[in-house]
């Protein structure tokens, strides 16, 4: 526990003005450490982690000198602290109980969503199951981090607005998994549509047809971030897509991403190396990066295009994080495990039920509306299904755009095309859907209660792209 406090400190230290977490502009973008600052652990039990979050209304510089009015989340246990886009990380280990003092100080509803964390269904911040906390108002999550892995949390109130106004943040559940690395940092990946005068822009029709892709990319909130590595080191990278409708397409030129991990935790194996990662809005990836090129080698983390429908253009790479080598490697990483979990097929036969869902787009008088199955949420009928019986989804998505498909409460397993769970895709939570195909992947309901699955495309999700999965005991 001390050492964790020690470490939450550290963090904290950091995100002071020396290291710019608070600013988005390119002076504070250029310090070497650009992580989001740690939560305070207020609780000496070491197996559990008992924080407070506030949503609080701030101000960010996401163009130099232009003042952004915005909403973020803020660490309520550091006394004078501002919210921060994004948000303050939740930093636990496999097993831990988590407290969440949370306090909602905006003008409006909202509530926080654990994304990808196995809890009880009253815990899990939806609509589907939780009063939205009003203005003034607190509520206390309490869930046990059952699984090791990349997670966020945000709002599930007005998702598409909410979250654009900065309220994210990740959420790291670890263990001694044997992986060695150099160094560890998290980049929470997203875009937003900013004037000239620093205002954030509201949406357009496009937008709520595609999902709002903004005119600035962000890494860990901020434009033009730079970060130092050092030759001969291995990182591992925690990649959180939190934007509301831009998928992102990563390139590190000269270098390779071996995935190590999806959304519900380590492959059972390392990936082979791929020069380019794509990662959907709510997806996760842990990927391991080895820099070993020359001293005073430099490359750009950049997104390019991905081609998901409606004939959107191609703007040209986008630039992330600028890498610069700095120095040698003190010891060279062990290599990586050859297995790195365990891995249970579900059982897939030909006689599983499965289940077909169909996402589909029209268009009405005041914009685009989305549906699954025909029905648009919150005018649907609930799937009903019981606890632990295994079943196959089969989603399929509109000719005209790609659709990531998120599922609360529960990890899947996407089948390969033999029709039986393929290991090398590891446990997801979300998956896109690419336009005019079908995902097929198993699922085993557990556990009870009411849970919400949706398109991630924010935009399509509160325009109808939603549905209610009831899994009974």
């Amino acid at each position: 526990m001390l050492l964790r406090r020690l470490g939450a400190t550290l963090w904290w230290a950091c995100a002071g003005a020396a290291c710019g977490t608070e600013r988005g502009d390119a002076a504070a973008a250029s310090t070497p450490d650009i992580e989001p600052a740690v939560l305070t652990d207020v609780n000496p039990d070491p197996a559990i982690v008992e924080v407070s979050i506030v949503a609080a209304p701030t101000t960010v510089e996401y163009l130099s000198g232009k003042a952004t009015p915005a909403w973020g989340y803020r660490d309520g246990a550091r006394a004078g602290g501002a919210p921060s886009i994004p948000g303050p990380a939740l930093r636990a280990r496999r097993g831990d109980q988590i407290i969440v003092h949370f306090r909602n100080e905006l003008p409006e509803p909202t509530t926080v969503h654990w994304h990808g964390i196995r809890l009880e269904a009253e815990m899990d911040g939806s609509t589907s199951v939780q009063t939205p906390i009003p203005p003034n108002g607190a509520f206390d999550y309490r869930f046990r981090a059952i699984d090791a892995g990349t997670f966020w949390y945000h709002p599930h109130v007005r998702a598409s607005e909410q979250i654009e106004r900065g309220l994210h943040a990740p959420l790291v559940v670890s263990f001694d998994d044997g992986i060695d690395v150099t160094r560890e940092r998290t980049f929470v990946l997203d875009d937003v549509k900013v004037a000239s005068s620093g205002d954030l822009v509201e949406s357009d029709t496009l937008d709520l047809m595609v999902g709002r892709q903004g005119n600035l990319v962000l890494a860990n909130g901020r434009t033009g971030a730079r970060i130092a590595v050092e030759r001969g080191s291995r990182e591992r990278w925690r990649l959180v897509n939190a934007a509301n409708g831009r998928y992102f397409t990563l390139r590190l030129a000269g270098h390779r991403f071996t995935v190590i991990g999806v959304d519900g935790g380590l492959l059972p194996a390392p990936s082979r190396p791929v020069e380019t990662l794509t990662i959907a809005p709510g997806e996760r990836y842990d990927v391991l990066v080895t820099f070993d090129g020359p001293p005073g080698t430099e490359a750009t983390l950049e997104t390019i295009h991905h081609d998901r429908g409606h004939d959107l253009p191609d703007p040209g790479p986008k630039p992330l994080v600028e890498v610069t080598y700095r120095g040698q490697v003190a010891r060279a990483p062990a290599p990586l495990p050859g297995v790195l979990s365990a891995y249970e097929a579900l059982p897939v036969t030909s006689t599983t039920p499965v289940r077909r869902f169909v996402l589909g787009e029209r268009d009405a008088r005041d914009g685009p509306v989305f549906s699954i199955n025909g029905e648009t949420w919150p005018f649907t009928r609930p799937v009903v299904v019981a606890r632990n019986v295994v079943e196959v989804w089969e989603v399929e998505s509109s000719p005209a755009m790609d659709h990531p498909f998120h599922l609360h409460g529960m990890f899947f397993q996407p089948l390969g095309a033999d029709g039986r769970p393929d290991p090398a895709r590891g446990w997801k939570d979300t998956v896109n859907v690419p336009r005019g195909s079908r995902v097929r992947f198993a699922v085993r309901y557990d556990p009870p209660g009411m849970w919400m699955f949706h398109c991630h495309i924010l935009e399509h999700a509160e325009r109808g792209m939603m549905g209610d999965l009831m899994v009974m005991p």
